[in-house]
């Protein structure tokens, strides 16, 4: 998800965040009521959300511009919203959310949170606290089911969600099938679907690669037209239709 972010080392794997003694409740912040999850809502404070726009600003736009030619086309369709939404894109690399915030900007990303996978950048506070402060992330549990009341709540109090709805990033750069969690949250919540295209991604910056490739590789932001759910639809129908749209718009890309 995140650009560099280290992977720990043995001995801070095998540390353990907190042992539970036995009969004893699970932790609301246990993911399943096994491993722990580090849950970040600070992130989403006014303070926190001042100081996020401005690490975006100073740090990550910077990089990114350094490392990368990227081209938006569409993000217009945004402000003709009037309320949040969720944001569905393709997804086969880290770059792939810092890229859609910079494709966002300033304004437009201010109120914009993106899903992170619970399991992994939230089993330990250092990489659950940088990547909520600098990116927006919330946890979202991959391993399915109608939706954590984590993202109905940011959808509830005006948050736009980015979600990617394969579930985790292609290694091979083709997209997946799509996971039903975006469409649930939608339907639940009575807003759009927004869905983009990234194209350039995967050759920029592949998995187990930590840095963009030399050269600033080309990359393409593609928003299309909100998607809205039908009456009476369910998210087993609405998820075919926003993964058309999203393959149609890296088609054209």
């Amino acid at each position: 998800m995140l650009m560099g972010l280290p992977r720990p080392n043995r001995i801070v794997r095998a540390l353990p965040l907190r042992r539970r003694r036995s009969g004893t409740a699970p932790d609301p912040g246990d993911d399943k009521g096994g491993r722990r999850v580090h849950r970040n809502d600070w992130v989403r404070s006014a303070p926190a959300t001042a100081v996020r726009s401005v690490l975006q600003r100073a740090l990550l736009s910077p990089v990114l511009r350094a490392e990368l030619s990227i081209s938006v086309h569409g993000a217009e369709v945004l402000d003709r919203l009037g309320g949040p939404a969720v944001l569905v894109a393709n997804h086969s690399s880290h770059l792939d959310a810092p890229v859609i915030l910079q494709a966002l900007g300033p304004r437009r990303r201010r109120r914009v949170a993106v899903a992170a996978a619970a399991d992994y950048f939230f089993d330990v506070w250092w990489r659950s606290a940088p990547s909520g402060l600098v990116i927006g992330t919330f946890p979202l549990d991959r391993r399915g089911g109608p939706g954590a009341s984590a993202p109905s709540r940011l959808l509830a109090d005006g948050w736009s969600l980015v979600i990617f709805a394969e579930g985790g990033r292609s290694y091979t750069g083709e997209m997946r099938p799509f996971k039903k969690g975006a469409a649930y949250l939608a339907l639940e919540a009575g807003v759009p679907v927004v869905p983009i295209a990234l194209r350039g991604t995967f050759d920029a910056m592949p998995p187990r690669r930590n840095w963009p490739a030399k050269g600033r590789p080309p990359i393409t932001v593609t928003f299309g037209e909100p998607l809205h759910g039908q009456p009476g639809e369910r998210a087993g129908d609405f998820t075919p239709r926003i993964e058309e749209a999203v393959a149609k718009l890296l088609a054209n890309s």
